[in-house]
């Protein structure tokens, strides 16, 4: 049976959820705890009583962010299908989305300028990579078990595989015109078809689907 959210814990989900909205909207700096509490429609002294700091209040939200992406990769890696589909359910989250991409990087860029300066948001974006790049890792070893996959490094090629996803997003977020979403993921399928599948097998075509808003 799940367990039954208390009112506490839904009035702190809802602050976290409207500090999301507005650092996505203004950004991280830019976001004060007066137009939290306004967005939440709660006092500011609520607020306060769950995040007595504003520095707690957005480590809230990075906590979110990261609880969530954990979530995408442990679906995609506990998939009942070849670890080569895995990979690919890892582009989808990826590349699948639009709107969902643009929010996520929206929000991690800002906290990255944070991380460059304080030692607790270094420590919390330090694990989304690292979240990131163990199931990528895993997903490759899998592979490597099965004879999907050549017999590479696998925490060397999760390393190459998440900087390219990356650096496609980056470039898709702020030079439109070099990428869409659509030709990123189909750089990731060839890299992995070139470079880690099994020669023996055979390559499938992206899903329609890439890109979507």
């Amino acid at each position: 049976m799940a367990r039954v959210r208390s009112t506490e814990e839904t009035r702190r989900e809802e602050i976290v959820d409207s500090a999301l909205r507005l650092i996505l909207k203004s950004g991280f700096q830019n976001t004060t705890l007066d137009q939290v509490a306004a967005q939440a429609r709660v006092s500011k002294g609520l607020v306060s009583y769950y995040f007595p700091k504003k520095d707690e209040l957005f480590m809230a939200v990075l906590q979110r962010m990261i609880s969530r992406l954990r979530g995408d990769l442990e679906a995609a890696y506990r998939a009942n299908v070849p670890a080569r589909e895995r990979l690919r359910l890892n582009f989808m989250n990826m590349f699948g989305n639009g709107k969902r991409t643009r929010q996520y990087y929206t929000v991690l860029i800002d906290f990255l300028g944070q991380a460059l300066r304080e030692k607790t948001v270094q420590a919390y974006t330090e694990v989304i990579y690292e979240t990131v790049l163990q199931y990528v890792e895993w997903t490759i070893i899998d592979g490597i078990r099965a004879g999907e996959f050549k017999d590479v490094d696998a925490r060397s090629t999760a390393c190459m595989l998440v900087g390219m996803m990356e650096g496609l997003v980056l470039q898709w977020l702020f030079s439109r015109d070099s990428v869409d979403l659509t030709q990123a993921y189909e750089m990731c399928e060839r890299f992995a078809e070139e470079f880690l599948v099994a020669p023996s097998l055979e390559p499938c075509n992206a899903p329609e689907s890439v890109g979507a808003a």
